[in-house]
């Protein structure tokens, strides 16, 4: 499982794949899941033709190529205009349009490039059918316009197989992706969304902060910015406003019969917004709705109940039998008559998606976990994350294992921390890894030891202390030393702790033995 954290999460997690095929562990996981960051590796990953019948390395030397370029080259004139062209289609079929829309362009345009516009999220399945690799799982979080995500958030899962809020039990069929539905009905089937589409949404805490990743801001925490940035919009605004739901049927189909000139007016009208938005302020980001990824609600004009709401814990019935609410204070059902949905970046909620794993029937022994969550140096608690996890999974009365964060004062700074609960059998085992470079610096593998300057020099730099901040979340260009050195970093630590890693496979399969 890979938390957010932009490229640095993309990158990390390469390396840690890298390990897992490596050394075999791959072949023992069930599902690998992603937010933000790491779904853009995992969404590369799979996406490619080579994965996963041949070696990652090829497949990893793409990526770095893909990421060595300025993100101002996203900015051509050519390429906006064809993103404008590509949005504007979309929202004359009946689609709903945000910001998001032109992000998960840029995004495609980066990692994916040739597969941009062919590579669909359920295209994923022939990846799993035989079992060669594990089933990938995506996430966003589903808010509504002007609530806390903090008081309002229902995780909405992305598989290649569905897509939905488990919470109702309510899901999809990937490939109906964008259609309309009404009563569980398909009122309207439009084309699945496209992979890049996706990727903008569920790294959409880049579209709140886009005007910013172009300022200097590589020593800011890009979540705790979004946090507060969504916090103070929502005091902004007193109620939720669905009249732009109105409007989403006005031009169903009409893309045909709009006149030429009218189709220019319109290019030129959402340049010149786009533009704006970026350099000046405009309205193209001033409500969540636009920033936001929009799709239509499959849930429209369904009936729910708090009791029709799926459990997603295995004491769903203890808790109910014994009268305590089981939602506590999160039951509150999202009106079914709004026609739209509103999906941001997990982050948003917590960075790392432990809602897709800890999904009642998916019965998860061990959580596999990297954090690539900015810290304010590398010597900073690496809990902050993992403790927000803990605190949902409280109150949503799921088994997760305590937190004993004096831990770190005990052993201090480690590149893995094991949490366990022995007393509870149906609790994960979470193994906690820590964006950290403390037994690189000295090993270049496992136990041997770097000798030569120039592997010293490698080995010898900072994660979030480098005052130039290489790593930074808001870094959307990696030179090759730069890569390398992360992606080999991550390899490093997963290997180093490989013996850990099968102590606690061998720990689980002797628990279902007993």
């Amino acid at each position: 499982m890979g938390s957010g954290g932009g490229f640095r999460a993309m990158v990390g997690l390469a390396g840690v794949f890298e390990a897992l095929i490596s050394s075999g562990i791959m072949d023992t996981a069930m599902y690998a899941a992603g937010l933000s960051g790491s779904t853009w590796y995992l969404s590369t990953l799979y996406s490619h033709p080579s994965w996963p019948t041949k070696e990652t390395g090829p497949i990893h030397e793409e990526l770095k190529t893909n990421i060595q370029s300025s993100v101002f080259w996203l900015l051509k004139p050519n390429l906006i205009y064809k993103y404008i062209n590509a949005v504007l289609h979309k929202r004359r079929q009946g689609q709903p349009v945000s910001f998001s829309d032109f992000f998960g362009h840029m995004v495609g345009e980066t990692i994916l490039r040739e597969r941009k516009d062919s590579s669909k999220l359920s295209d994923f399945r022939k990846k799993v059918e035989d079992g060669k690799a594990p089933m990938p799982l995506f996430t966003g979080v589903h808010v509504k316009n002007s609530v806390s995500a903090q008081v309002f958030q229902e995780w909405l899962e992305f598989s290649p197989y569905e897509v939905g809020l488990a919470k109702y039990g309510t899901f999809l069929n990937t490939e109906l992706l964008g259609s309309k539905f009404f009563m569980g009905n398909v009122v309207k089937k439009h084309e699945e969304l496209p992979l890049h589409y996706c990727q903008g949404v569920w790294g959409s805490a880049f579209c709140i902060l886009f005007k910013r990743l172009f300022a200097d801001n590589r020593n800011i925490d890009p979540i705790e910015m979004m946090r507060q940035d969504m916090d103070d919009e929502i005091m902004a605004t007193e109620s939720y406003n669905d009249a732009s739901d109105e409007s989403d049927d006005d031009d169903d189909g009409k893309d045909a019969e709009t006149p030429q000139k009218k189709k220019k007016e319109e290019q030129e009208s959402m340049l010149q917004q786009f533009l704006n938005s970026i350099f000046a302020n405009a309205n193209l980001f001033d409500s969540r709705e636009k920033r936001s990824g929009v799709i239509h609600n499959f849930m429209r004009g369904l009936t729910f109940n708090a009791a029709s709401m799926t459990p997603n814990s295995p004491l769903a019935l203890f808790y109910q039998d014994h009268g305590i609410e089981f939602f506590d204070g999160r039951d509150e059902l999202f009106p079914t008559t709004h026609k739209r949905l509103l999906v941001v970046d997990g982050g948003l909620t917590f960075n790392s998606p432990y809602p897709l794993l800890l999904r009642q029937h998916r019965n998860v022994d061990l959580i596999i976990s990297f954090d690539f969550s900015a810290r304010p140096s590398d010597s900073s608690d690496p809990f902050k994350e993992l403790l927000l996890a803990e605190k949902w999974a409280d109150v949503n009365h799921i088994h997760f294992p305590r937190i004993d964060t004096t831990v770190l004062d005990e052993e201090g700074m480690k590149e893995m921390y094991i949490f366990k609960d022995p007393d509870d059998e149906n609790c994960p085992i979470v193994m906690h890894f820590v964006l950290a470079n403390i037994e690189f610096r000295k090993y270049k593998e496992p136990g041997i030891e770097r000798t030569t300057n120039e592997e010293k020099e490698f080995g010898n730099f900072d994660v979030f202390d480098d005052p130039k901040a290489p790593f930074s979340t808001f870094n959307f260009q990696y030179e090759a030393k730069v890569f390398d050195r992360l992606y080999q970093l991550m390899r490093f630590n997963t290997l180093n702790n490989l013996k850990e890693i099968k102590q606690c496979i061998a720990e689980c399969i002797e628990k279902k033995k007993n």
